[in-house]
C-alpha cells in the first residue's frame, strides 16, 4: 500500500471515529425518538377515530329514533277509528318530510300488512275478483245476438242505443255505452265512436265492466287507436301519454298481470308513433320521462308486494302481545326476501291496557339513509382531516367510501346500533406512510434531528474524502514538481559545469567550438534563469505579491521581438517560429515583462510538444473587439478529457509521450495569471495528433486597453 492510501484511510478512520461514530449514537436515539413519536401518534390516531366512529353511529341512531318517535306521535290511538282521517293526514305528513322513509305500514292482528300510504302502481293477483253480471235487458241481449252472431253492426246499434235510453242504473247505462262505441268503430263509423269513448272515458270512468276491466282506461286505449286511424297521430299520442300518466299515477287499481297488459300496449303504441311519424318527435321527452317514473315506481312497488307477501310470518314471532310492552322502545329488524333486505322498526299502537292488535312499522330507504343521511354525517364529523372511510354491507362488499384519499390501513371498524343498518364504518390511515403525517407534525424534532445529523455525516464524509483526495493529489503534484524542477535544474547545470571544466583546462581544439561552448553556457544559463523566473513569479502571484507596472506599448513589435529572440535559442534544433502580424495592432496599457514572459512560456510550450513536427506559428490579430495573440504548434495535441485542467497548478496530463517532456507544470499556469490580471482570457484548442492552438484575447476599450 502506497503512503498516499495509508494517508487517506488514516483520514478517513479518525473522521469516522471523531465524528462519525458520535452521529451514529446521536441518529439511533432520534430514530428511537421517532419510533416513540409514531406509536404516539398512532395511539392518539386510534383515539381519535374511535371518537368519530362513535359519533357517526350515535347521530345516525338519534336520527332513526327521532322518526320512529315522530311515527309513534302520529299513530291513531286503539280508541279512534281506523279510518281515521286525521291520523293518516299525520302519517302522510311524515312521510313526505322525511326522505329517508321508504313507507309507513301496519300490521294488524299478526296476520296482514298494510300500507296506508302507498301508491301501488298494481296489485298482486286475486286481490280484484270481477263482480258476477246481473240479468241483462231484452235490449242488450239483442243487441249481443245482432253483433256476434248475424253481424248485423247496423241493427246491432240500434238495439243498443234503446238499451243505452232504457237502462235505469249507472252500470247498465256504461255497459250499453261500451257496446254502442264498440259497434260504431266495427261500422267504421269512426267520428261516432270517437264521441261515445269520450263520453264513456269522462262519465263511466270509474266502472268495471265484464271481466273486471275499468271503463275509462278501455275507452281511452280505444281512443287512440281510432285517432290513428283518422291520421291523427298527435290527438292519438297525447292520449296515450295522458293514459300513461293517469296509469302510473294508479288511477285504477289493477293487478299485476292487467297493468302489464296496458303498461306494455301504451309503450308499443308510442314506440310505433314515434318511429312512423315525425309530426310527434316533440313529444318524445315527455314519454322517456314517464317512462323512467314508470321503471321506478314498478320496482318500488314490487319491493313494497314482496314485503306484503312474505314479512308476516316473521314479524308475528317477534311483536309484543302483552300490553304492558306496548309502546315499549321500539324493535328494529333486517330482514331479507329474495333480492330484497329491508330496514324496519316495528312500534305498537298507544293502548290503554288492551291487547294489541295493530303493530305499526317503518321501512327505512337504505339507498337514501346511505345519501341523505350518512355520508353527510361522516363528512360533517371527520371535518377537514384527510381521513379515508368506507361503508360495507354484511358480505364485507363496499357501499359507499371517501373518493378523495387512498386507504392506508385499518384503524377502526365500528357497527351501528344494534347492528341497525346491518353495515359496518371502517376508518383509515390516510394512504401516504405514517412518517410523512410524522413531518407536519408538532412533534417531529426527532424526525428533524435524525435527518440533520444523516445529512451533516453525508456531507462531511464527503467533503473531507473530497479535500484529503485533493490535497494527496496537490501533495503529490508538488512532490512530482520538485522532482521535475530538480531535474530542470540539475541538466543545465550539468552541461554549463560539464563546458566550464573543458573550457578551463584547455581541452577545446578550436576557436570555432570555444565559441560554441560559450554559447551554449550562455543558452543553458538563460534557461535557468527563465525557470528560476518563472518559479519565483509564481509564488509571487500566488501570494499576491507580484506587482506589474502598466504601460503603453506596440503588441506587434514586441511579438516580433519575442520571435526573434526564441528562434536565435533553437536555431540549432531545426525549429522554424513564423510571426504572422496584422498591421497595424493597436497599442494596450501592460506590463512588458509579464507579458513577454506570457508569450514566451506559450512559444516554449509549442517547442516541447510538438515532436517531430518542428515548426510553430505566432499570430497578432484584432478579431472583433479583441485583440489577439494566438500560438499554434502542429505535435501531439491534447486530449479532450484534459483540456479543462491544463492551466492547473502542477498538472501535467496526456499520455506517456507527453509526460515524457520536461517541463515544471507551472508555464500554463503563470500565462493564465498573468492574462487575467490584464483583464483578458486564454483558450486553448486541440486535436491529439494534429496539434494545439493557444489564444490569449485582449479586450478593446476596457480601463486597462488603451
Amino acid at each position: 500500500m502506497d503512503a498516499s492510501a495509508h494517508k487517506r484511510r488514516r483520514v478517513i478512520f479518525h473522521f469516522l471515529l471523531g465524528i462519525g461514530l458520535p452521529s451514529v449514537l446521536l441518529g439511533y436515539l432520534a430514530f428511537r425518538g421517532i419510533r416513540n413519536d409514531v406509536a404516539l401518534l398512532e395511539r392518539a390516531r386510534l383515539h381519535e377515530h374511535n371518537a368519530i366512529a362513535h359519533k357517526i353511529t350515535e347521530s345516525i341512531d338519534d336520527r332513526i329514533s327521532a322518526l320512529e318517535k315522530g311515527l309513534l306521535d302520529a299513530i291513531p290511538n286503539q280508541q279512534a277509528s281506523r279510518g281515521d282521517a286525521v291520523a293518516l293526514d299525520s302519517l302522510q305528513r311524515l312521510k313526505s318530510q322525511e326522505t329517508l322513509i321508504e313507507e309507513v305500514f301496519s300490521f294488524d292482528h299478526g296476520e296482514q300488512i298494510r300500507f296506508p300510504l302507498a301508491r301501488l302502481l298494481f296489485l298482486p293477483e286475486g286481490r280484484t275478483a270481477p263482480s258476477a253480471p246481473g240479468p241483462r235487458p231484452a235490449g242488450l241481449l239483442l243487441g249481443q245476438r245482432q253483433e256476434f252472431q248475424e253481424r248485423l253492426y247496423q241493427e246491432a246499434l240500434a238495439s243498443y242505443q234503446q238499451a243505452f235510453a232504457l237502462a235505469a242504473s249507472y252500470e247498465l247505462k256504461g255497459e250499453a255505452l261500451n257496446a254502442i262505441a264498440r259497434v260504431q268503430k266495427k261500422a267504421q263509423l269512426f267520428r261516432d265512436a270517437i264521441e261515445s269513448y269520450e263520453a264513456l272515458a269522462q262519465d263511466y270512468a270509474d266502472l268495471r265492466m265484464a271481466g273486471g276491466t275499468a271503463s275509462g282506461l278501455a275507452a281511452r286505449l280505444e281512443l287512440a287507436t281510432l285517432y290513428a286511424t283518422i291520421h291523427d297521430p298527435n290527438r292519438a299520442v297525447q292520449t296515450l301519454i295522458h293514459l300513461y300518466e293517469d296509469l302510473i299515477d294508479a288511477k285504477w287499481m289493477l293487478e299485476k298481470t292487467e297493468y302489464e297488459f296496458f303498461a306494455r300496449e301504451i309503450e308499443r303504441m308510442i314506440d310505433e308513433s314515434l318511429l312512423r311519424d315525425a309530426s310527434v318527435q316533440s313529444l318524445e321527452n315527455t314519454y322517456r320521462r314517464l317512462k323512467s317514473e314508470e321503471r321506478r315506481r314498478r320496482a318500488s312497488t314490487e319491493r313494497l308486494l314482496t314485503f306484503q307477501a312474505n314479512a308476516a310470518p316473521s314479524l308475528s314471532a317477534r311483536v309484543p302481545r302483552a300490553p304492558e310492552e306496548a309502546g315499549s322502545k321500539p324493535s328494529r329488524y333486517v330482514l331479507d326476501f329474495g333480492r330484497y333486505t329491508y330496514l324496519v322498526s316495528l312500534l305498537s299502537e298507544k293502548g290503554s291496557g288492551e291487547p294489541v292488535g295493530r303493530i305499526w312499522g317503518l321501512l327505512f330507504d337504505a339507498g337514501h339513509l346511505q345519501a341523505d343521511l350518512l355520508q353527510p354525517r361522516i363528512r360533517q364529523c371527520i371535518g377537514s382531516e384527510p381521513i379515508p372511510w368506507i361503508i360495507t354491507g354484511g358480505d364485507g362488499q363496499a357501499l359507499l367510501k371517501s373518493g378523495d384519499s387512498a386507504a392506508g390501513p385499518l384503524t377502526v371498524r365500528a357497527n351501528f346500533a344494534g347492528n341497525f343498518p346491518p353495515w359496518s364504518l371502517e376508518l383509515h390511515q390516510p394512504g401516504g406512510h405514517l412518517v410523512e403525517t410524522l413531518l407536519t407534525s408538532r412533534r417531529s424534532v426527532y424526525l428533524w434531528v435524525f435527518v440533520l445529523l444523516t445529512g451533516i455525516l453525508i456531507f462531511g464524509l464527503t467533503l473531507t474524502i473530497r479535500i484529503v483526495t485533493h490535497e494527496l493529489a496537490l501533495g503529490k503534484m508538488k512532490s512530482d514538481f520538485v522532482s521535475t524542477v530538480s531535474h530542470e535544474f540539475k541538466s543545465p547545470l550539468t552541461s554549463i559545469r560539464q563546458l566550464a571544466e573543458m573550457l578551463q583546462a584547455g581541452r577545446v581544439p578550436s576557436e570555432e567550438r570555444r565559441q560554441r561552448y560559450y554559447d551554449v553556457l550562455v543558452e543553458q544559463s538563460k534557461r535557468l534563469s527563465v525557470l528560476v523566473d518563472n518559479i519565483l513569479d509564481f509564488a509571487k502571484m500566488e501570494e499576491g505579491k507580484r506587482a506589474f507596472d502598466f504601460v503603453i506599448m506596440d503588441v506587434g513589435s514586441l511579438l516580433e521581438e519575442i520571435v526573434s529572440a526564441m528562434q536565435q535559442q533553437v536555431r540549432h534544433e531545426g525549429f522554424t517560429i513564423q510571426a504572422s502580424i496584422a498591421a497595424p495592432l493597436p497599442a494596450i496599457s501592460a506590463d512588458r515583462a509579464a507579458l513577454t514572459r506570457a508569450i514566451t512560456n506559450l512559444i516554449d510550450n509549442a517547442i516541447k510538444y510538438s515532436a517531430g513536427a518542428k515548426e510553430v506559428h505566432v499570430r497578432g490579430f484584432v478579431e472583433r473587439r479583441d485583440l489577439v495573440v494566438a500560438v499554434q504548434d502542429f505535435g501531439v495535441g491534447i486530449r479532450s478529457e484534459d483540456l479543462g485542467r491544463v492551466f492547473e497548478r502542477f498538472y501535467r496530463g496526456g499520455d506517456e509521450l507527453t509526460r515524457a517532456v520536461k517541463g515544471s507544470g507551472l508555464g500554463l499556469t503563470l500565462v493564465k495569471q498573468i492574462v487575467e490580471a490584464h483583464h483578458g482570457s486564454v483558450h486553448v484548442e486541440s486535436e491529439p495528433g494534429r496539434g494545439s492552438t493557444f489564444s490569449i484575447r485582449f479586450p478593446l476599450g476596457s480601463t486597462q486597453v488603451k
